[in-house]
Parts: C-alpha cells; structure tokens; sequence
C-alpha cells in the first residue's frame, strides 16, 4: 500500500510511511476505486455518469434557454 501511494502521488515511499496517516489509504483507495468503476464505464462505451445523453441534452437546452428548437442565427 505505501508503494501504490507513493507513486499514485509521486513521493517517496519512506515520507508516507513518516507523514502518511489511515486517510491517505482510504483515499487512494478510493481514487483508485472510482478509475476502475470509470474505465469500465468508458470501454463499455458509456459515459462514467448515471445519466442518459437525453438527459444530459435537455439539462444543456433548458441551460441555453431553447427547448430542443434549433436556433435561427440569421
């Protein structure tokens, strides 16, 4: 575990070991955690949320101020 810290943070293993405390593992682990849940996400060709593209888009109209309409630019 204070090698995977280390280099996950760039540091030497012997100054976690000094300064390191329980909270840095369970944060690491964690982080590393939440990169494996989102590249199973991204190579299953999923966005790594819990929303669909539909959602997504209608949350970016109604942000634009249009209802899904296309703009007229002239």
């Amino acid at each position: 575990m204070l090698d995977l810290i280390a280099q996950r943070y760039g540091t030497l293993p012997s100054k976690v070991l000094e300064s390191g405390d329980t909270i840095d593992m369970i944060i690491c682990t964690t982080a590393l955690e939440y990169d494996v849940w989102r590249q199973k996400k991204l190579s299953n060709g999923q966005t790594p949320t819990h929303h669909s593209q539909e959602y997504l888009q209608a949350r970016i109209n109604a942000a634009n101020g249009n209802s899904g309409q296309k703009q007229n630019n002239s």
